[in-house]
């Protein structure tokens, strides 16, 4: 993190909260976190970086204020006209990550360790050395190598891999392709660290960091895609869910038609732990795969959106609507709903 880095996670039209980002970079999952970073349009970045520290964060702040760039209440930062500028212009500049999100349902730390040691392994293989060091990686990463390995050792690795990691090349502009190119390992080739390679391309750590993670999630998107078995295996076992595995406990019990109270007795779990586990849910999958009539009486959500129809969603007020009959946690449902009806940005 770094102030260049929080800059884009700042709005211009409204302020935003800056624990709700510190939160979400750190990977909270409470429903409070993942609800704004629903709004933020942030939750791709959820975990991104979980050893941020609170010092590191109020420096990029403080940085970004004395600039002129951001005006700060309390923990509230909003984006004043010159920082709206900066914005523009360093997004036009900034590497911009496009499948950020395929971190949440693809362990890509563990994947990026096993295709960096199998294409070093491939690459050794193709001239015939068996003497050499491998990349240091976890055991449970050596571990599945070598039964892939040994799966996959008759085929033709090398025109394999060869093949896929040129086309993969080929699909990049050329600055991206060579930043990544610099970061793999193979025979009589160490390979670059990323910061070796930022500095040459002169990044900072923190964009450096961005463009490696994304190009690992084009790169593993790739892989998922690809008809070599060779190569598609090396996902084996990384898919995540996109919620926890409690909540998808609850979520499973709930489209099989339970009620709340009945998920609460079989699981001996709160009924507010219930309820933070369907808001889970319905906020971090598509709208389609979560049942929102089956808490939502239609007439329910109809007058409260007709209440609330000249007002912009973060400024409804559960208040406005104590006469209905309506708990808190249905009130956040219509949010989550309307925020996946509508596309409007906070």
């Amino acid at each position: 993190m770094d102030a260049m880095q929080l800059i884009t996670f700042l709005s211009p039209t409204a302020p935003r909260r800056l624990r709700v980002i510190e939160n979400i970079l750190v990977g909270k999952r409470t429903v409070s976190t993942l609800y704004w970073g629903m709004r933020y349009q942030q939750l791709s970045w959820l975990g991104y970086e979980k050893k941020l520290t609170r010092e590191v964060m109020d420096q990029a702040v403080t940085e970004l204020t004395a600039k002129g760039w951001v005006n700060l209440v309390q923990t509230n930062a909003q984006l004043t006209d010159q920082g709206v500028a900066a914005r523009q212009k360093l997004m036009q500049n900034r590497y911009q990550p496009r499948c950020l999100n395929l971190r949440l349902v693809v362990d890509i730390e563990t994947f990026w360790q096993r295709f960096l040691l199998a294409t070093q392994v491939v690459s050794e293989q193709s001239y015939q050395n068996y003497h050499y060091y491998p990349l240091q990686v976890s055991w449970q990463v050596k571990q599945s190598v070598k039964r892939w390995f040994s799966r996959f050792h008759e085929a033709d690795l090398s025109s394999q891999f060869y093949s896929f990691w040129q086309h993969f090349f080929r699909q990049l502009p050329d600055s991206q392709a060579a930043f990544m190119s610099r970061l793999l390992v193979g025979h009589q080739r160490p390979g670059e660290t990323r910061l070796q390679v930022a500095r040459d391309f002169g990044l900072s750590e923190a964009e450096a960091g961005v463009m490696a993670t994304d190009l690992v999630c084009q790169l593993a998107r790739a892989v998922s895609q690809t008809q070599l078995a060779s190569v598609n295996s090396l996902l084996t076992g990384l898919k995540r869910s996109l919620i926890s595995t409690s909540a998808q406990q609850t979520l499973t019990s709930f489209m099989a038609g339970d009620s709340l109270t009945v998920i609460s007795r079989k699981r001996a779990l709160k009924l507010s732990t219930v309820r933070e586990h369907l808001l889970e849910a319905a906020i971090m999958l598509p709208k389609e795969q979560f049942d929102f009539q089956r808490v939502l009486p239609p007439k329910l959500v109809t007058e409260v959106q007709r209440r609330f129809v000249d007002t912009p969603l973060d400024e409804w007020q559960f208040k406005q609507v104590g006469d209905l009959s309506i708990e808190f946690w249905q009130f956040r449902l219509i949010e989550i709903l309307r925020s996946k009806q509508t596309d409007d940005q906070h």
